[in-house]
C-alpha cells in the first residue's frame, strides 16, 4: 500500500535550528512547513491539516509550546504532537505531555530519532484508524514499514531481521501443520517483535559497542510486553501481540518477561522464541561478529528441552540442515544493501 508523505510542522524560534532540521526531515521523507513563532504555527494550523506538530517548549524565556500544543487538540485533533526542550525537567513539558503530546525530545534533537518517532506514530494512527478493512497484506506492508522507519532507522544493524524471521517462521510452521490464520499471524508478529524497544527509555545501548550493564539489560527486558501493549488496541492484532510479549519467553520457564513455562507458551510464540535467537545470534551487530553454521548448531542442540520446544527445534534444525549457509548469509546481504556495511567485493 503507498502511503502519502507525512506532513509536519516544525516550530522553533532558532532560525538555523528550525532550517536545518527542516531539510534533514525532508530528506528522510516528509513534507515540511516551518514556523518560527508559536503565533505563526497556530494561523498554519488553522489554515491546514498536518500528520504531525513538532514544537519547541520555550520561546524566548515563554512557555509558548503549550499554546501550539493547545491549538493541535483543539483545531487538529487528529495530529500527532511532539514537544522538543532544552529543559526536559520543567514543569511546562511534563503538563503538556499529559494534555496530548505523545513525546518530548530533549534538545539538541537526533534528526533520525525525531523521524522515527513522527513515522511510529503516524503509521500507528493510520493503522487505529483503518479497522476491518485491513487485509493480510496490508498489515505486513504497514508493519514492515513501521519497523523500516523506526527500529531500524535507531539500530541499522537490525536492518532486515523482522523480514528474515517472518520467513523463517512460515516455513517452520509450514512444516508443523500449523493452520493459515495463526501462521499469517505469526508472521506479522515475527516482523513487528522487537517494536518495543523504540519506546525504551535510552536508545544508545541498542548500538552499544559492548555488554549491557545489569541496569541496561533490565530495561531491554520490558520490550517484549512494551511492544505488545504499544501495537495492541486492533481487533486484528490480539493474537499477534500475544506472540510478541512471548518471543523471549524459554521452555523451560527462564525466559522473560513472564517466565512462561512449556504450554503456557503458544505454539506459534515457541517457533519466534527459536528464530528470533537464531537469527540474532547468525546477524553481526555493532558489538559482535556473526556466529558460524556449526557453533550455531551446537548451540541449538544443546537448548532442546531448556530453551526451546525439541518439536519446533527439530523440525527447526531439519531446516538448518537444507539452507544453513543460504540463511546464515542472509543478514550480510540485507546490512549491505542497508548500506550498513561494505559490499564484499565478487568471488574470482
Amino acid at each position: 500500500m503507498d502511503q502519502p508523505q507525512p506532513t509536519v510542522l516544525l516550530v522553533d524560534d532558532e532560525v538555523g535550528t528550525l532550517e536545518l532540521m527542516g531539510r534533514l526531515l525532508e530528506a528522510q521523507g516528509f513534507q515540511v512547513h516551518l514556523a518560527n513563532s508559536s503565533r505563526d504555527a497556530i494561523r498554519l494550523i488553522a489554515d491546514r491539516s498536518f500528520d504531525a506538530v513538532v514544537s519547541d517548549v520555550m520561546f524566548e524565556g515563554s512557555e509558548e509550546g503549550g499554546e501550539v500544543l493547545a491549538a493541535c487538540r483543539s483545531l487538529r485533533p487528529d495530529a500527532i504532537s511532539i514537544l522538543m526542550t532544552g529543559y526536559p525537567r520543567i514543569e511546562g513539558a511534563v503538563n503538556a505531555i499529559k494534555d496530548g503530546a505523545i513525546d518530548y525530545l530533549q534538545k539538541p534533537v537526533d534528526p533520525i530519532v525525531l523521524s522515527a518517532t513522527i513515522q511510529r506514530a503516524v503509521r500507528e494512527r493510520r493503522m487505529v484508524r483503518r479497522t476491518e478493512d485491513l487485509t493480510f497484506n496490508d498489515m505486513v506492508d504497514i508493519l514492515s514499514g513501521l519497523v523500516s522507519q523506526t527500529i531500524e532507522r535507531v539500530d541499522p544493524y537490525t536492518a532486515g531481521h523482522g523480514e528474515r524471521t517472518r520467513r523463517y517462521c512460515r516455513q517452520i510452521a509450514t512444516d508443523l501443520g500449523l493452520d493459515l490464520e495463526c501462521t499469517q499471524r505469526l508472521e506479522l508478529a515475527a516482523i513487528a517483535h522487537d517494536y518495543g524497544k523504540i519506546y525504551l527509555e535510552d536508545l544508545s545501548f541498542l548500538t552499544k559497542k559492548g555488554p549491557l550493564t545489569p541496569g541496561e539489560y533490565k530495561m531491554v527486558q520490558r520490550h517484549p510486553e512494551v511492544g505488545a501493549e504499544r501495537l495492541g488496541g486492533h481487533t486484528q492484532l490480539e493474537d499477534v501481540c500475544r506472540y510478541v510479549a512471548e518471543h523471549h519467553e524459554k521452555w523451560d520457564g527462564t525466559g522473560y518477561p513472564l517466565r512462561l513455562k512449556g504450554s503456557q507458551i503458544s505454539p506459534a510464540g515457541r517457533i519466534l522464541c527459536v528464530v528470533e535467537v537464531f537469527d540474532s545470534l547468525t546477524t553481526k551487530r555493532s558489538y559482535k561478529q556473526p556466529w558460524t553454521l556449526d557453533k550455531t548448531i551446537d548451540f541449538f542442540e544443546s537448548q532442546s528441552g531448556r530453551s526451546f520446544e525439541p518439536e519446533v527445534l527439530d523440525t527447526f534444525l531439519r531446516l538448518l540442515e537444507r539452507h544453513g549457509e543460504e540463511w546464515l548469509d542472509a543478514p550480510r546481504r540485507d546490512l549491505e544493501l542497508a548500506g550498513v556495511i561494505e559490499a564484499q567485493p565478487a568471488a574470482g
